[in-house]
């Protein structure tokens, strides 16, 4: 029961118990009238009394219950309107448009901020007002832009219906607004109206900017193909050049390969004369002329070798033969033929053996060795070189340690570039090299892919070492003890030689050399003429020692087979040749001969020479 209700009911009962009083009041009157007697006057007074106070005592608590009931009403209707008061606080003091319709779609409340979107019709908007009309208001008044009025009234109404989703509209004057609308419970719909324009006016920048770096794209797009046209036929030009480049570097190659042999020559024989010098006897200035003349002649040696052996790693002309082989196969022919060059120098050379076997490329890995040893043996001052192998993770890492006087912290980067020499106290004059061999070693270890590390503390000595993967051996190999190499000077005396080369006077520097050797020397300059002093001698030679290309074409290698068979032996023989290439020596190697290049180092040729006959 609402509050009107019970007040009206109250208001009811109080005139009845008014009309009920009276009428009380009339009946007693008459009965005094009637009667008259004292006491029944009495009698009725005190029920009138009674009943009038039961009436009144009523009436009081139906007056009380009265003004409870308007005191309550009072404070509902305040409360509603404090409520309604800030209810409308509210929804002005949001940023959106507010608006509120009832279950008829009639307009309960909106907010200024909804109006403030219809300008134009926005005085003609009061509660009441149905939403189909106000749509067709802002039609007719065109207060949209985008879609145009008719359109967005269509799609506005069906919207309003399916209410799916927000509704995007451009107003007249440029703003755009979007609507999201929800029912309540009581079957009416709450709309919220959002002002977009920096987001719309965002995204239109940002298609600008999207079109214009379509045009920046497209543009960018035909240059990028006209120089992917230009790059190509570049390409072309260059895949031409490089092409001819390459020849060019072969032919270079092959042309240094040719000369080498034209300039190794005359060089050779004049290290062998010079060489014959040395042994002889000679006067102080004599002995120090030929001494000066044989390292300049080396000096020049080491540099063509160099030049040579770089220009054809550049070249791309030297390819790798990687296979399994012991390591003493390296070391031990090392360990001869340095031997000597140690000694000279009184310089304690060991090689520590091993029976390691690795997987490279037995021929460039001597090269690396060799340098290492080389380079250890130029730059000690009577010292100790020792060479030595360890077993390591990633396979046998070969170290070459000297007792040298060391290399600066800072120049270890820069002893593997072409020409970089170190000012060391260790090499003087032309025995300091060219600085050509670890620009040697760092090429020929990438195209292997070894890891080549140094070590080195100034004034105690230097560490070289190559890291080589580990390779199998199918056949049984026992380790050697380590030796120091020291052959005797006279192992040679009393050597048979032959000597079979084309150049007149690599003969005769040949000759006068292993003579002053105390060798028995015979000699000739081509294969029949070799033939016939082989059939004059006493007894068959103890060593051939024939250069590789002769005259007519024709080889060393064939002449030696024809001299094992016509000598009934198989003759130990060397071959010495300028030319440096992988095939030539796998030829010296299959025909049982060992390989010396151009110019041949005497120390080096009576270290083979020794080994070959101690072997004999």
């Amino acid at each position: 029961m609402t509050d009107r209700q019970r007040i009206a009911d109250l208001e009811r009962e109080n005139a009845k118990l008014r009309r009920i009083n009276r009428v009380l009041m009339e009946r007693v009157e008459r009965s005094m009238d009637f009667q008259g007697g004292a006491f029944s006057l009495f009698q009725t007074a005190i029920v009138l009394e009674h009943k009038i106070r039961e009436r009144t005592t009523e009436l009081e608590r139906a007056l009380r219950q009265l003004e409870d009931s308007h005191r309550d009403l009072a404070r509902a209707k305040e409360l509603a309107e404090t409520m309604r008061s800030r209810l409308y606080e509210a929804i002005e003091s949001v940023n959106e448009g507010f608006a509120l319709f009832d279950a008829e779609d009639r307009l309960v409340l909106c907010n200024r901020k909804y109006l403030s979107y219809w300008s134009g019709v926005a005085d003609r908007i009061q509660p009441g007002i149905r939403f189909a009309d106000i749509a067709a208001m802002v039609a007719d008044a065109a207060a949209v832009a985008e879609p145009v009025p008719a359109v967005w009234l269509t799609e506005r109404m069906q919207h309003r219906h399916g209410m799916n989703g927000p509704f995007i509209s451009r107003l007249s004057d440029g703003r755009w607004v979007q609507v999201n609308e929800r029912r309540t419970r009581d079957g009416g719909i709450v709309g919220v109206y959002t002002d977009i324009t920096d987001v719309k006016r965002e995204e239109e920048r940002r298609r600008e900017s999207e079109q214009a770096e379509k045009s920046a794209l497209m543009r960018l797009n035909d240059q990028l193909q006209q120089e992917v046209g230009e790059r190509v036929a570049a390409e072309a030009a260059m895949r031409l050049a490089k092409a001819d480049a390459e020849q060019a570097n072969l032919s270079k190659t092959r042309f240094l390969a040719a000369a080498s042999h034209d300039l190794l020559q005359p060089l050779n024989a004049a290290r062998l004369f010079v060489s014959a010098l040395a042994d002889l006897e000679q006067p102080d200035p004599n002995g120090e002329l030929v001494r000066n003349v044989d390292a300049a002649l080396a000096s020049v040696e080491d540099l063509l070798s160099a030049l040579l052996d770089i220009s054809k790693l550049d070249a791309g002309a030297v390819t790798p033969e990687v296979t399994d082989f012991p390591l003493r196969g390296i070391l031990v022919p090392l360990a001869n033929e340095y031997a000597a060059v140690a000694m000279e120098r009184g310089i304690t050379l060991r090689v520590v053996g091993t029976g390691a076997v690795v997987r490279s490329d037995i021929r460039l890995l001597r090269r690396i060795v060799q340098n290492f040893l080389s380079n250890a043996l130029r730059y000690v001052q009577r010292g100790r070189v020792l060479v030595g192998c360890r077993r390591v993770a990633d396979g046998v890492r070969i170290e070459v340690w000297d007792s040298g006087p060391g290399i600066p912290p800072d120049k270890l980067d820069e002893i593997f570039q072409e020409f970089r020499r170190l000012d060391t106290p260790g090499a003087k004059g032309a025995d300091r090299g060219m600085g050509l061999g670890l620009a040697i070693v760092d090429r020929v270890a990438r195209m292997l892919e070894h890891r080549v590390t140094v070590r080195s503390e100034p004034g105690r000595g230097s560490v070289f070492a190559v890291t080589v993967p580990r390779g199998t051996d199918r056949r049984a190999t026992r380790s050697t003890g380590g030796t120091t190499a020291r052959p005797r000077v006279d192992q040679l005396a009393g050597t048979s030689v032959l000597v079979l080369d084309n150049e007149p006077a690599v003969v005769a520097g040949m000759e006068a050399l292993l003579r002053g050797w105390s060798c028995e020397v015979v000699s000739a300059t081509n294969g029949a003429e070799a033939l016939a002093r082989l059939s004059e001698l006493p007894r068959v030679p103890d060593l051939l020692i024939a250069d590789y290309h002769l005259d007519d074409g024709a080889l060393g290698v064939n002449e030696v087979a024809r001299l094992r068979a016509a000598a009934g032996a198989a003759l130990p023989a060397v071959i010495i040749t300028a030319n440096r290439t992988t095939e030539l020596a796998d030829e010296a190697r299959a025909a049982g001969c060992l390989l010396l290049n151009k110019p041949v180092k005497p120390a080096q040729l009576r270290a083979v020479m020794s080994g070959l006959v101690a072997a004999g």
